[in-house]
């Protein structure tokens, strides 16, 4: 039988840094185990060795099936010893002659078979003598010099502007001559990079920590829309979630129709892929099969979900109520209350997800007068309840500030300005659109008139008392404007009048007995820790409660 590529794999028993470091389990294996699995997948490596000098670790090479376990000398297992003849000798008593060496040190336990392939394929494609394993390690360093500490580089610059600089991986691709010269690194090298993360070499127990976090990580592909009509609550919702998610790796998929949330997306900063239509995004997890896919579209269809269960351990939906809701694995919906909701579904206030910008904004804990009104009914405003709104509170005989907050979709300010324009001395009115922060606006606001979505949340985290108007049938069915008696609900937006909203405010204004009533009862709701309670079911860790 021909015997192309050996791998030799040095584990002793005397680590001084991490004591019986080899024999320790990183994730559901002992160090050592992994770079003994990764070998034996390879379809470049013909026989897996181990050198040890620890029965313990014999043990383990035996147990996930190594060819060739080496009693190594003691003369060859002290801190002194370099690795070079170590290698040399493992070489020497493998009873089969090979082209190549592999030395693959357990203490780079995340390189993937790919990679360890690759670097293979690419040394022998390129008839190079060896191939070093590394990884970037760019940064602006210092050193100890006769004069004192002193930059390595002559000029400093930006870690992207510097030329790069390599780190030994602990993994090498040596052609058998150099072995038998006690090299481990020929004249006519090659280097083959792998990511950051792949190419952790573990000396130390924060080594060990980041090792562990990216064996747990996982892979989140997040569908979400933005768009005129559907606004932009989808995608912040999305973005904020990924914020939190330090230890898993998230891809936001969207349509190129979503034109918001491809312009929010690109302002974050975070990788988002776009996709021509659904069939193309369930093609796309065919092929990469995420640990988690995220719907955050509304409502979905049972076939939809079901063929994405083929190829995803865990669907998870948000603000759905379509036919793919049976089929979910869970289905998170803030907007909505139910108070015997279907195994998996989990409903109410408790579970929205509340941007960073409320989260670190300060709650109002007294309203003893009502000097600004904020006013935003978000996305294009179907019904212009801005502009009924507007002509309300027009003639109110009131000292009041009213700001006014526009969606991004809405293109109707001409019909604010002709109401805006008889306003009284005694209101001013300022009219913004796409602020950069709403809770800046919203925690200087005494009073919030908007509509029945995610915004009364966002006011009640602050303890902003709101007086709320239904765009249409779907909003009319989110109770919380119902359960809370923080929210003063008037009822769907073509039954409203501008008297309706006139009373209303006349007499919250008025009345500070009924305001504080209404600032108390929003103490009582925790929505801060939404996100927390979304991350839990997510990765189904049972505990959302």
């Amino acid at each position: 039988m021909a015997y192309n590529v050996l791998s030799v794999i040095p584990a002793r028993k005397g680590s001084k840094g991490i004591p019986r470091k080899n024999l320790r389990q990183l994730g559901e294996d002992p160090l050592v185990a992994h770079a003994i699995k990764k070998s034996k997948k390879s379809n470049w490596i013909d026989h897996v060795a181990l050198t040890t000098d620890s029965q313990e670790i014999a043990q383990i090479g035996r147990q996930y099936g190594v060819d060739t376990i080496i009693d190594r000398p003691t003369r060859l297992a002290t801190d002194e010893i370099p690795l070079a003849p170590v290698i040399e000798h493992a070489f020497e008593e493998v009873d089969h002659e090979f082209h190549y060496v592999l030395c693959f040190q357990p203490t780079a336990p995340l390189v993937s078979v790919d990679s360890i392939d690759e670097g293979i394929e690419a040394g022998i494609d390129s008839n190079a003598d060896s191939v070093v394993f590394v990884r970037d390690s760019t940064h602006i360093y210092w050193r100890d010099g006769e004069n004192g500490y002193e930059p390595v580089a002559s000029d400093r610059k930006n870690r992207q502007q510097m030329d790069e600089i390599y780190q030994e991986i602990g993994i090498f691709l040596s052609e058998n001559h150099i072995v038998r010269q006690g090299r481990r690194v020929g004249d006519s090298s090659e280097f083959y990079e792998v990511g950051m993360y792949e190419g952790i070499d573990i000396d130390t127990y924060a080594d060990w920590i980041l090792a562990e976090s990216q064996l747990q990580r996982k892979q989140v592909l997040y569908r979400l829309i933005g768009n005129g009509n559907a606004g932009t609550g989808h995608v912040y919702r999305g973005i904020t979630i990924a914020d939190r998610l330090f230890e898993h790796d998230v891809l936001f998929a969207v349509e190129a129709t979503e034109d918001l949330a491809i312009e929010k997306l690109e302002e974050s900063n975070y990788d988002y892929q776009i996709f021509e239509n659904e069939p193309s995004f369930l093609d796309y997890v065919r092929s990469t099969q995420p640990d988690v896919v995220a719907n955050d579209i509304l409502d979905t269809s049972a076939e939809y979900i079901k063929s994405l269960k083929e190829y995803t351990s865990r669907v998870v939906n948000f603000e759905d109520l379509g036919a793919g809701t049976d089929h979910a694995d869970a289905v998170i919906n803030a907007l909505y209350e139910h108070s015997n909701p279907p195994e998996n579904h989990y409903f109410g206030f408790k579970y929205f997800c509340l941007r960073n910008e409320f989260r670190y904004a300060d709650p109002r804990t007294a309203i003893p007068s009502v000097e600004r009104i904020m006013i935003s009914f978000g996305g294009t405003d179907e019904n212009n309840l801005t502009a009924k709104t507007l002509r309300a509170l027009s003639d109110l005989d009131h000292e009041l500030h009213l700001d006014v907050v526009l969606g991004l979709g809405y293109t109707d300010q001409g019909s604010l300005d002709s109401v805006t324009a008889t306003y009284p001395p005694n209101i001013s009115v300022e009219i913004n659109q796409n602020v950069q922060s709403m809770a800046e606006h919203m925690e200087q606001a005494d009073l919030l008139i908007t509509s029945n979505g995610r915004t009364l949340y966002e006011a009640g985290s602050l303890n902003v008392p709101v007086i709320s108007i239904a765009q249409n049938h779907r909003e009319q069915k989110h109770p919380y404007a119902h359960i809370s008696r923080g929210v003063l609900f008037l009822g769907q937006a073509e039954y409203v009048t501008e008297e309706n909203v006139r009373t209303a405010v006349e007499e919250y204004v008025t009345e500070r007995e009924k305001r504080e009533t209404m600032r108390e009862a929003l103490e009582g709701h925790d929505i801060t820790n939404g996100v927390e309670r979304i991350k839990q079911i997510m990765f189904n860790q049972n505990n959302a409660d």
